[in-house]
């Protein structure tokens, strides 16, 4: 695997939008080439070399390459958005949208990210060792569909809204997490182990999407219907994954835990569950 290493110089105070920053983009490309490749501030069309040195080796396809960014870039938007392959680190915090869309790779960023991080995400795996924003795997306004494939892991907590109009795919969080989340859910499994917040699943239909709640819950609406208590096989299946596949370590110690079941939302005659673990 080939990698270019990217380190930010002076970024502009104006948000800084760069869906150039993905192996797709840099593959088969010259150093040269690559320095080119347009970004944008405002209304002006800048190129990624007057914000970034750039160095490293570039591959012929973008299964191949690795892209390291070397320091903090909390005030660019759009990277690793639409990625379809290889691989993508971020030594620091990203703007907004990073990896929206994207459909296949690895995006890894080692602090936080803003606003529709993973938005309408299609495949792939993101893994975020910080806190999220707002509208995490969501749907963008006016879209009928959020997710529909691929995995995100958040270290931290996450903000509102997230995975609304989940359609498929998973969503794990181990911190706390804001309201409305799997809001308009369709399918897709969410796994929370901090607290969730108020109007979770709000609208969900199910298409065989649970939201699993591990660290309790502020409110259930009551437009969720108990309906028991047990210990699903299923999820020891999930946990197991979650621990063995992705490292979620905390997965591993909920394999006997009972839940408590509830469906809906049957304001829009739904069949969705939460699933909430017994202390």
């Amino acid at each position: 695997m080939k990698e270019l290493i990217l380190k930010p110089k002076k970024l502009p105070e104006l948000p800084l939008e760069a869906e150039a920053i993905t192996p797709d983009s840099v593959a088969g490309k010259t150093l040269k080439e690559i320095n080119a490749l347009p970004v944008y501030v405002g209304n002006t069309t800048e190129t990624l070399g007057k914000y970034f040195d750039i160095k490293g080796e570039t591959a012929e396809t973008p299964s191949d390459q690795l892209i390291a960014i070397q320091g903090e870039c909390g005030n660019v938007k759009y990277i690793g958005a639409g990625m379809t392959a290889g691989h993508l680190i971020v030594e620091g915090c990203v703007g907004m949208h990073a990896g929206a869309e994207m459909s296949g790779g690895e995006l890894i960023v080692t602090g936080s990210v803003s606003d529709w991080a993973g938005a309408e995400m299609k495949g792939g795996l993101m893994r975020i060792h910080g806190d999220a924003g707002h509208q995490l795997g969501a749907a963008y306004r006016g879209s009928p569909e959020g997710m529909t494939g691929g995995v995100i892991v958040v270290g931290g907590g996450v903000g509102l809204e997230a995975a609304a109009f989940m359609r498929r795919g998973m969503l794990v969080i181990h911190g706390d997490v804001g309201s409305f989340l799997g809001a308009h859910m369709n399918g897709g499994e969410i796994f929370v182990f901090g607290k969730v917040a108020r109007r979770f699943g709000a609208e969900a239909k199910g298409n065989g999407g649970f939201i699993a709640c591990f660290g309790g819950v502020e409110s259930i609406l009551p437009t969720y219907v108990y309906d028991t208590t047990f210990r699903p096989d299923f999820m020891k299946l999930y946990l197991r994954q979650l621990r063995d596949q992705l490292g979620v370590e905390v997965a591993g110690e909920h394999l006997e835990t009972s839940f408590r079941r509830y469906r809906g939302d049957i304001a829009v005659g739904g069949t969705a569950e939460i699933l909430v673990a017994e202390p």
